[in-house]
């Protein structure tokens, strides 16, 4: 194994000293994980292409700089952008890039400008990785929350929430783990929140209706889209 070390520290060195870190695809476990969270399987196949073909239009413009800083989450439409940029001018291709992808129906932008960001940073990277590895523990222990539906990212120790909540409640309890978590200094949430809806099964047959006045179906509930978008000024959406 040792003789493979010394050609795999020379290949990634180039990366290092530039800023710029290739990405390593998880093909088949990512799609496990997408397959897995509240969403229908055509939106979660849209929301794979979308971002393929984003990645893909990076890779074409400018892979060691553009398409390995910024961070792309996909969910229902909606892209987010994550991630520290030198240059203006990228995050505007970025999200030109984004738009012109068919079934897009939000562009998120949250990369921050640093022109001095010439050099990979091995210690905020490594702090970023603990910070976003910590809060992703938290959630995966707690039963009160799907931890499949949150993407979590941490930039500068700024933590950003993507994804798809089933309650106010639930996202509160993410936020909460994130906010609390040692060095964080902000948490933003772009989570859409999500309203359960029930269905009961008529007796005269295989027709369902929507329950009433109160009643309860604990083991036919779904989940419908709520539309409500959670930002730095709304709400729940706000910074923690």
């Amino acid at each position: 194994m040792k003789q493979y070390t010394k050609p795999l520290i020379i290949f990634l060195l180039p990366f290092l000293l530039s800023g710029c870190l290739p990405t390593i695809f998880t093909g088949t476990a990512g799609s496990v994980m997408e397959l897995a969270k509240d969403r229908k399987v055509g939106d979660t196949l849209t929301d794979v292409r979308i971002s393929t073909a984003i990645k893909g239009e990076f890779v074409k413009k400018n892979f060691r700089c553009l398409y390995s800083k910024i961070k792309i989450e996909v969910v229902q439409g909606r892209v987010l952008f994550t991630g520290v940029i030198s240059k203006e001018e990228d995050a505007v291709t970025a999200v030109q890039i984004a738009w012109n992808q068919e079934g897009v129906t939000e562009v998120i932008n949250e990369l921050k400008l640093d022109k001095n960001n010439g050099n990979f940073d091995l210690v905020q990277y490594t702090r970023d990785t603990l910070i976003t590895s910590q809060i992703k523990s938290s959630i995966f222990m707690n039963r009160d929350i799907k931890f499949v539906n949150y993407t979590v990212i941490t930039i500068n120790d700024i933590v950003y929430l993507f994804g798809l909540a089933r309650s106010e409640e639930e996202l509160e309890r993410v936020a909460n783990i994130a906010s609390n978590v040692n060095r964080v200094k902000k948490v933003i949430s772009h989570v859409r929140v999500q309203k359960l809806a029930r269905k009961v099964k008529t007796t005269a047959g295989d027709s369902e209706t929507p329950a009433a006045n109160g009643e309860k179906d604990p083991g036919s509930e779904f989940l419908i889209d709520q539309g409500d978008d959670l930002n730095l000024n709304e709400g729940i959406g706000g910074d923690w």
